[in-house]
């Protein structure tokens, strides 16, 4: 898994090859505090994701790299690739499955 920032003005790609169990697990606790927040994720749930993103690249970089290195049309998208990124990594997907959607 890798995430690039812009840090000092430069493109740093950062990598993670190994995503620690307890990793999945808290990425387990974020989604269901997301699913009980709906669309109107609230800002203190956003910087838990973007620590969250710190984490799973074992501190690799900050969370004000995060907040300043990424684009902010892309910003929402990227945090939710490398969620989902770890989530399947456990066999989990973050859609509704088809018997939700009728609900």
């Amino acid at each position: 898994m890798q995430i690039t920032l812009r840090i000092d003005g430069q493109d740093k790609t950062f990598t993670n090859d190994f995503v620690k169990a307890r990793v999945f697990r808290n990425a387990l606790k974020m989604n269901e505090k997301m699913r009980s927040e709906g669309s109107e994720i609230s800002v203190e749930t956003f910087d838990e994701m973007i620590g969250f993103v710190v984490n799973v690249f074992d501190n690799q970089f900050t969370v004000d790299d995060v907040w300043d290195g990424l684009e902010a049309g892309l910003l929402q998208n990227e945090i939710m690739r490398v969620f989902n990124s770890v989530l399947n990594i456990g066999g989990l997907e973050t859609k509704s499955s088809p018997d939700d959607e009728g609900k």
